[in-house]
């Protein structure tokens, strides 16, 4: 598994990262950022991010999402709803502060789905990055370089580790749904866990 002690890591599909770095404190405070373009030819997309929280078994503990905008007391927090990804940067961004999750929070999938129902084919510029909620460094980046007709995508995930610090995976898995409803199963599965 790769690790930050370098510093910044570009992601691979399936390609999984240590959050600590070598005498370093873990890392406690991220946000998982989310920005796109809109469709060529100027129609607008309505991307949405959003975090599943997994137990063990496979069960959703939480979504958090525009229609759900915080939740463990505010361990979870979204930015708001983003309707067209105008704009340059981050459009939609979800806060976690790892050290007030639950211990039964074992896992957090962050999904990204076409509300508007175009497909990931029709999307420009697509990317999703993890920053350090201290420091403002981004730690890790994944370019959505494949376009797939779909409208709904397992974007990454970070897991708690035995020794209760967390590792990110770049996914990058393709579904249909429109909302990070339509993802929670598929979700539970892609990560392996029992459901």
């Amino acid at each position: 598994m790769v690790n930050l002690d370098k510093g910044h890591v570009s992601l691979q599909k399936r390609q999984a990262v240590s959050l600590t770095k070598s005498g370093a404190p873990p890392l406690t405070r991220i946000r998982m950022a989310l920005g796109w373009d809109p469709a060529r030819g100027g129609r607008d997309i309505d991307l949405d991010a959003s975090v599943i929280a997994y137990d063990r078994t496979g069960k959703d503990l939480a979504k958090v999402w525009y229609a759900h905008l915080q939740d463990f007391g505010g361990a979870i927090r979204h930015s708001g709803d983003n309707l067209t990804g105008a704009g340059e940067g981050d459009d939609e961004v979800i806060h976690v502060d790892l050290s007030q999750l639950p211990p039964t929070v074992v896992a957090l999938a962050f999904t990204i789905n076409s509300y508007s129902g175009q497909t990931f084919n029709q999307v420009a510029r697509a990317f999703c990055r993890l920053v350090d909620d201290y420091s403002n460094a981004e730690l890790v980046r994944y370019e959505l370089s494949e376009n797939k007709n779909e409208t709904g995508v397992l974007m990454a995930a970070l897991r708690r580790q035995a020794d209760n610090t967390w590792s990110m995976e770049a996914i990058a898995e393709f579904h249909k749904g429109r909302t990070v409803k339509d993802m929670v199963g598929f979700g539970a599965q892609v990560l392996g866990l029992r459901r």
